[in-house]
């Protein structure tokens, strides 16, 4: 049989079997969302496994890799419950150290912007649309120089002044540093 007759042939399996398929894999996975989900991973994997075999019997088979798939996300749902914390109570969450910056460095990272525009503000126009440009918006330099239709080297120089005027101004902020 041909590789695009067998998936015919898939596609019009699953689409008499996608509601049978979904109540299983609900019943196993206890989410019909999740059923859902694994339901469109399975027509994949075996459509994919059509294109490098025959496949027998596939009915069968497009249940067992439905199964297969379900099992592996209890298992991997499993094996993630074994490693995160559950806390007793929700004291203990206010006790757990986190990554997110607290007050005082938010004050301070206001207090840089608020810098940062002060000497933005000083520089000449070229010069902060193209830090701006550079910083902000992630372009090349070479891309700078197109848009602004000024050469690489005046971009190379405009920028290099502009950074030196924000490293300056946060220097005598922070002489200690």
């Amino acid at each position: 049989m041909e590789t695009g007759d067998d998936q015919q042939q898939l596609s019009a399996l699953f689409i008499a079997q996608r509601g049978g398929l979904i109540r299983m894999l609900a019943r196993v996975v206890g989410c019909a969302n999740l059923a859902e989900d694994l339901a469109q991973e399975t027509y994949l994997r075996v459509a994919k496994a059509l294109n490098a075999r025959p496949i027998e019997h596939l009915q069968p088979f497009l249940y067992q890799t439905a199964q297969y798939l379900a099992f592996d996300h209890l298992r991997s749902q499993r094996s993630k419950r074994r490693f995160e914390y559950q806390p007793t109570d929700a004291s203990q969450l206010s006790e757990v150290p986190t990554a997110a910056p607290g007050p005082e460095s938010h004050v301070q990272g206001q207090q840089q912007l608020h810098l940062l525009q002060q000497v933005l503000a000083t520089l000449p126009k070229r010069q902060q649309q193209i830090l701006v440009l550079h910083k902000l918006h992630d372009l090349s330099q070479s891309q700078i120089a197109q848009r602004l239709q000024v050469s690489l080297s005046t971009v190379e120089k405009d920028l290099r002044h502009a950074l030196n005027a924000c490293i300056k101004a946060t220097d005598r902020q922070n002489p200690d540093d």
